[in-house]
């Protein structure tokens, strides 16, 4: 039980950091940014459970389950939120269809496709998308940077072929 309570505790922490450095700070990678945060996360976890164990819950105050399978518990809760925030925040981030319905909320008369075109995100336009798309390939090492055509990096090609194999594999068109 304590497992899961500190890795709730210390995940919560970690997504409230990087909102918080997110806000403050304008970082040009900014998933690696959260990666590391959650990795990080992960890492206190990992290392901080044997001294809060014995700390915080002492003689099994909140021992229902032994304590390595308390740790193993705690740590997959830790793995599962992690990846729920990782997937929140790419939604948020990345949603090219929530973005049309975040700007059709505000537009009370609706939008035709070519004002759906031009006020993408704020008024930002679709070109800017592909700018900020291109951008954060390049910032996650995927695409080479400007100047020139933007080719693959080694690490692009290799996303590229395995998602490329999971679309064919799922039938995503």
């Amino acid at each position: 039980m304590f497992g899961v309570l500190f890795a709730v505790l210390i995940v919560a922490a970690a997504v409230a950091a990087h909102l918080l450095c997110s806000h403050l700070v304008a970082f040009a990678r900014r998933e690696r940014v959260l990666v590391r945060f959650l990795v990080a996360a992960a890492a206190v976890y990992a290392l901080g459970y044997p001294i809060g164990r014995v700390v915080v819950a002492p003689a099994g105050s909140l021992a229902v389950l032994t304590p390595a399978f308390d740790y193993l518990t705690g740590l997959a809760g830790a793995g599962f939120l992690i990846l729920g925030y990782l997937e929140l925040w790419s939604l948020i981030e990345r949603s090219f269809s929530l973005r049309i319905l975040i700007d059709a909320a505000g537009a009370a008369e609706g939008l035709a496709r070519e004002e759906i075109e031009q006020s993408y995100a704020e008024g930002r336009g679709l070109g800017w998308m592909m700018d900020k798309r291109v951008s954060d390939l390049v910032g996650s090492s995927m695409l080479t940077p400007p100047p020139g055509p933007q080719r693959l990096t080694p690490r692009g090609r290799l996303v590229a072929r395995v998602f490329g194999t999971l679309h064919r594999l799922f039938l995503v068109r």
